[in-house]
């Protein structure tokens, strides 16, 4: 493998009609949209920041490099695109009712937008009073009561309501009919897609693809929306995990050596504290909001947090 250094983004900061107003601070951004809704944190299509490579985006450095920065399972199941995004959300509003196709219909009926489906699952940074979440059903439902609910504009009568609370972690497989309501701040990891079908969004002028989300949602019972975690060591701990992505908490008080793993890059994301990244080629200095991309072929690495850090680590398993 040809060993490749550690990469550096450029953050798109977006602001939406229902962007809060705690990611600048909680990140120490001097200068930021208001509101601020989203930052895509890793992305194909985000420039790469890195001493001695070209400005690149990250697709093209991993069309470049493919297994090298990709790993050998991310490269054998979706060839040479990096297959995930990585953003922060912070929700003042509610966001719409909304639903995401699985693989098999984005690659029929999307094949133009160049999208897969979209599961994601979100891990919840910061909450206000009575903060919660909206995920699957909370009751029987079919697509003919759906269109009921559509028709009487009741839908909201149909979708179970979830409490959140910093540290939980939601998984939101394609199909599920889902929303972040206000009060809201969390890490998203997802498939690297925007294919969003919104049925309901509070009479906000935005368009609705109600026909594309009757057909994509899962009508079954739905599973729980908190994964419990699950304790792998004493600093690592267990998210989630799918067939698309894993996502691990780690909680450093010590200096840490670790080692790529060939099959998979790996993005870590500090979500608490400080933390320094060294490895033979390159040294950062991590803060609250910031992602690093570690390539498949890096090597050894170690993590120095200042004094305490928490950090996400998402991978493809």
């Amino acid at each position: 493998m040809k060993q490749l250094p550690p990469l550096t983004l450029e953050r798109r900061l977006d602001s939406r009609i229902w962007g809060g107003n705690r990611l600048a601070p909680w990140m120490g951004l001097s200068q930021a949209p208001s509101p601020l809704a989203e930052i895509w944190l890793v992305y194909a299509d985000l420039p790469v920041i890195a001493p001695g490579l070209p400005a690149r985006t990250l697709g093209e450095l991993a069309a470049l490099h493919g297994p090298d920065l990709l790993g050998t399972t991310p490269h054998a199941q979706t060839g040479e695109e990096f297959p995930l995004l990585a953003k922060l959300i912070d929700a003042a509003d509610h966001l719409s009712l909304q639903v995401h196709p699985d693989d098999a219909f984005a690659l029929r009926y999307e094949a133009a937008s160049g999208f897969r489906g979209k599961t994601e699952a979100w891990h919840i940074l910061s909450t206000q009073p009575n903060a919660e979440v909206l995920h699957g059903w909370n009751q029987h439902v079919d697509r003919a009561l759906c269109e009921q609910a559509l028709r009487e504009q009741c839908m909201l009568s149909l979708v179970r309501r979830v409490a959140v609370r910093p540290g939980d972690t939601v998984y939101v497989p394609a199909g599920t009919i889902h929303a972040i309501n206000a009060g809201v701040m969390l890490f998203e990891i997802q498939q690297r897609s925007d294919l969003t079908y919104r049925l309901y969004d509070y009479g906000r002028p935005r368009e609705l693809q109600i026909e594309q989300a009757l057909r994509v949602l899962d009508y079954a019972p739905s599973p729980a929306a908190i994964t419990p975690p699950q304790r792998l060591s004493s600093t690592r701990t267990l998210l989630v995990q799918s067939q698309f992505f894993a996502m691990e908490r780690w909680t450093l008080s010590a200096p840490t050596a670790c080692t790529s793993d060939p099959r998979s890059f790996d993005i870590f994301t500090v979500v608490d504290g400080h933390v320094r990244f060294e490895c033979a080629s390159a040294s950062h200095t991590l803060s609250c909001g910031s992602a690093l991309v570690v390539p498949a072929s890096l090597g050894q690495y170690r993590l120095v947090p200042a004094p305490h850090a928490s950090l996400l680590r998402c991978y493809v398993p």
